[in-house]
């Protein structure tokens, strides 16, 4: 799997980013681990494997607009 940079200030650096991956069929989202036990506790249908992360909204904006321009593959 091959990840495309699509949203965010740091390309591929150590804070939110957002990629598209190269098949066009799921993007993969950057961010900081939710690690707080109330929140997670709201998260009981989770599967163990999954995790949830963190991120500004405007991040998400940004990767929308960019979608809707057509920069996902």
């Amino acid at each position: 799997m091959r990840l495309i940079h699509r949203a965010g200030p740091c390309d591929n650096g150590p804070c939110p980013n957002v990629f598209d991956t190269d098949d066009g069929t799921l993007v993969a989202v950057q961010g900081a681990q939710l690690v707080d036990t109330d929140a997670l506790a709201q998260l009981d249908q989770m599967p163990a494997h999954e995790t949830v992360v963190l991120v500004p909204r405007e991040l998400l904006l940004e990767y929308a607009k960019q979608a809707g321009d057509g920069a996902a593959v």
